[in-house]
């Protein structure tokens, strides 16, 4: 009896935990359902004012960005509308603006990287070892993190004028943010026999961080950098829009001039730059991790 009393009670306990299990399951599938109900409320998507096919204005609005190309004149000079020449009218100077924006990505990702390293040695438990100190660094990882680089472009571009330093400055800060973190868990995940044995041997702080710590954390900051510098690409070209220089400037002009098919022009000139760096730190990153040496 005693044996299948207990049966009955485990049975029981895990009943009420499947039940505890799928009731909770329950309630968070219905408040997502109801944020993501509620962002489409809002988001006006919906709005039936604005006309009752809500992806037949989207279809409108690719329509409107499309070019007005011609086969028969797709080769054509500049001077030929419907030839790709004509679409892109202003190339030059755009191959120059999209230059800058890759000028902005790459300084930043440089300065924001030396920075979230240096600083990254101060917010890790077994780097730092005073508490205090780890607090306050970590804390200013968190806000530059959270603070949306455009709001810190618009602020710069009051203080410093419409240019580029705005957008590095920008830029580099979101870098310290991310990266800081990022470094951070890597330094706390590092192998510590390399640098007690380091310290065994009467290293000081800076030593062991040298040679029992820098050649594991190495690779994995140059990964996460080059991660980060796609990223930085994107967000230059985008905080052009308000002033921070590159790429950005031009299409805020082709929105100010509802030049619709410049803004398509410039999209895609952004695109084929963020898939180019994208191939180019890729074929880096598996050679500093080793991978080309593994197939």
């Amino acid at each position: 009896m005693h044996g299948a009393d207990a049966v009955a009670r485990f049975e029981a306990e895990r009943a009420r935990l499947v039940w505890r299990q799928r009731a909770g399951t329950f309630i968070g599938l219905a408040l997502a359902s109801a944020v993501l109900w509620g962002s489409v409320i809002l988001s006006g998507v919906a709005d039936q004012s604005l006309g009752a096919d809500p992806w037949g204005r989207v279809a409108a609005f690719l329509d409107r960005l499309a070019p007005d190309l011609r086969a028969d004149a797709l080769f054509e000079g500049r001077d030929r509308p419907g030839s790709i020449a004509f679409w892109y009218y202003d190339f030059p100077r755009w191959v120059a603006a999209a230059f800058e924006t890759l000028q902005i990505a790459i300084l930043a990702t440089v300065f924001g990287a030396a920075a979230a390293a240096t600083l990254s040695a101060l917010a890790a438990r077994n780097t730092m070892p005073i508490g205090a100190v780890r607090f306050v660094v970590r804390r200013i990882f968190e806000i530059l993190r959270t603070t949306p680089e455009i709001i810190l472009a618009i602020i710069l571009v009051a203080a410093f004028g419409v240019g580029p330093l705005a957008g590095l400055i920008a830029v580099t800060l979101g870098t310290i943010g991310s990266l800081g973190k990022l470094f951070t868990e890597v330094n706390e995940n590092v192998d510590p026999r390399p640098a007690e044995a380091v310290r065994a041997c009467g290293g000081a702080w800076a030593v062991q961080l040298r040679y029992g710590l820098a050649p594991q954390i190495a690779p994995n900051y140059a990964s996460y950098a080059l991660i980060r510098l796609e990223v930085n690409i994107a967000t230059a070209a985008a905080l052009g829009i308000v002033g921070a220089g590159g790429i950005g400037l031009e299409l805020e002009r082709a929105i100010s001039f509802t030049q619709f098919d410049t803004y398509l022009a410039i999209l895609l000139m952004i695109l084929v730059l963020i898939m180019a760096c994208d191939l180019a730190s890729s074929e880096i990153r598996r050679r500093l991790i080793g991978l080309d040496r593994a197939r």
